[in-house]
C-alpha cells in the first residue's frame, strides 16, 4: 500500500507534526491512510470547484447521447471537462482508477480485485511480477492519475509511459509517481489518443495496454494501427474495455434502452459489439491470442462488485447532504443515475466492461 499525501490536509491548517501523528496512529489500527487522506483530498477538490467547472461538467454529458455519429456538438475538449470532475467523484470511493474491474475473487474487496487483474494483466503482456524489467518500455493509453502506470512500474520494473488528455489527471499522476519514489520509472504527457501519429519512433515499446478508456477512440482501426506502429515484434497489448456481447439484440428495444441509460455512467461514447473490436484490431494487423470475459466465477458477471461500491458511495450521499454545498448532492445524482441498469445488463449479459482481448505484433521474436 503506497504512503498517504498529507499535503492537501496541510492545506487545512494540519501541522505536519499531527499530521505523521494521526496517520501512524491510524496505520497501526490498520486504518485505510492511503484511502483516507485520498478521500479528503478528492472532498477538497471538489469543494474548491468554481461553478464553471460545475457547469461544464453538467454540459458535459452531451458526450453520451448516441456515438460520435451524432453530429450534436460533442467534442474532445467535454472529455476533459467530464474528467476533470468524475476524477475526484471516483476517487470518494474504491475506484480512483476509474474503472470497475473484472470479478477476480469475491473475499476482496474492489481495489484488491483491480490490483489482481492488473497482476495478470501484466503477465499476459510478457512482464513478470519480479521488478526485473527495467529494460522493457511500455505504454498506457488513457492512463487517468496514472495508478496503474504507477502499479506495473512498481510491480514489474519496467519504465511505464501514461498518456491522457486531461492536464488535471496528468498533473495528479507525476505528482503521485514522485511522492511514492516512482519518478524516473514513469513517463506522464498530455495527449489524446486520436491525435495521431504518437510522439514515439517505429518499433518502441515491449508492451502495451488500455483499460477502459477507448469508447472514446474516433477511429479504432487507425488507433489500432498506430499502436502496431510503435510496438516492437512480438510485443504484446491487453485491451479491456465496454463491449456489448452476443445476447445483446439490435433492434430490441428493452435491450437499447437499457444501453443507452447506462452510458452516461460508464463514461461511454462508442458502443459497439467485440467483434467489431476484434475485426479493427485483425485490420491492424494484430494475431489474438486472447478474446473473452475476464471476470471469473460461475455467471462471469461484475455484478458484486457494483453492488459493494454502490454501498461504499452511499456515506458519501448522506455526508454531503447534510454538510455540503447542494452542487455535491446534484453531482451524486448525476453519477449514481444507471448503477441498477449496470447491474441488470450484466446480469442479463448484455454487455461489460470488462471484456478482455490480448494481441501480438507477428515478428521475429514470436515467430522464432
Amino acid at each position: 500500500m503506497p504512503p498517504p499525501e498529507p499535503a492537501t490536509l496541510k492545506s487545512f491548517g494540519f501541522s505536519g507534526f499531527f499530521l505523521t501523528a494521526l496517520l501512524s496512529s491510524l496505520s497501526y489500527f490498520n486504518v485505510d491512510t492511503y484511502r483516507l487522506t485520498t478521500r479528503f483530498n478528492a472532498l477538497q477538490s471538489l469543494f474548491t470547484l468554481n461553478q464553471t467547472e460545475i457547469d461544464r461538467f453538467m454540459a458535459s454529458y452531451a458526450l453520451f447521447d448516441g456515438d460520435w455519429s451524432n453530429d450534436n456538438g460533442k467534442s474532445e475538449a467535454q472529455i476533459v471537462d467530464y474528467y476533470h470532475v468524475l476524477n475526484h467523484l471516483c476517487a470518494l470511493g474504491n475506484v480512483e482508477k476509474m474503472y470497475i474491474p473484472p470479478f477476480m475473487d469475491g473475499s476482496v474487496n474492489l481495489a484488491a480485485n483491480q490490483e489482481l487483474f492488473e497482476r495478470k494483466m501484466m503477465e499476459d503482456i510478457g512482464l513478470t511480477l519480479d521488478g526485473n524489467n527495467d529494460d522493457k518500455n511500455v505504454l498506457e493509453l488513457g492512463c487517468g492519475r496514472g495508478r496503474i502506470s504507477a502499479h506495473t512500474a512498481r510491480e514489474t520494473g519496467a519504465h511505464v509511459f501514461g498518456m491522457n488528455i486531461d492536464p488535471s489527471q496528468i498533473a495528479n499522476a507525476k505528482s503521485y509517481a514522485e511522492h511514492t519514489g516512482l519518478g524516473n520509472r514513469t513517463d506522464f504527457r498530455v495527449q489524446s489518443f486520436n491525435d495521431l501519429p504518437f510522439p514515439f519512433p517505429d518499433n518502441y515499446f515491449d508492451a502495451s495496454y488500455q483499460v477502459q478508456a477507448f469508447s472514446y477512440a474516433l477511429d479504432k482501426e487507425a488507433l489500432f494501427k498506430e499502436i502496431y506502429r510503435v510496438l516492437k515484434p512480438g510485443a504484446k497489448f491487453s485491451y479491456l474495455d465496454w463491449v456489448l456481447l452476443d445476447a445483446f439484440e439490435p433492434g430490441n428495444k428493452e435491450h437499447e434502452k437499457a444501453i443507452r441509460h447506462l452510458t452516461p455512467l460508464l463514461g461511454a461514447v462508442d458502443t459497439v459489439h467485440y467483434k467489431e473490436v476484434e475485426d479493427a484490431m485483425k485490420k491492424a494487423g494484430f494475431k489474438i491470442l486472447l478474446s473473452e470475459e475476464a471476470s471469473r466465477g460461475e455467471k462471469g458477471i461484475q455484478g458484486p462488485l457494483i453492488q459493494t461500491e454502490r454501498e461504499t458511495f452511499a456515506w458519501v450521499g448522506t455526508f454531503s447532504k447534510y454538510f455540503l454545498p447542494k452542487r455535491f448532492t446534484m453531482m451524486l445524482e448525476r453519477m449514481d443515475e444507471g448503477v441498477q441498469t449496470f447491474i441488470d445488463v450484466d446480469e442479463m449479459r448484455l454487455g461489460t466492461t470488462s471484456y478482455q482481448i490480448v494481441l501480438e505484433k507477428p515478428g521475429a521474436q514470436c515467430d522464432a
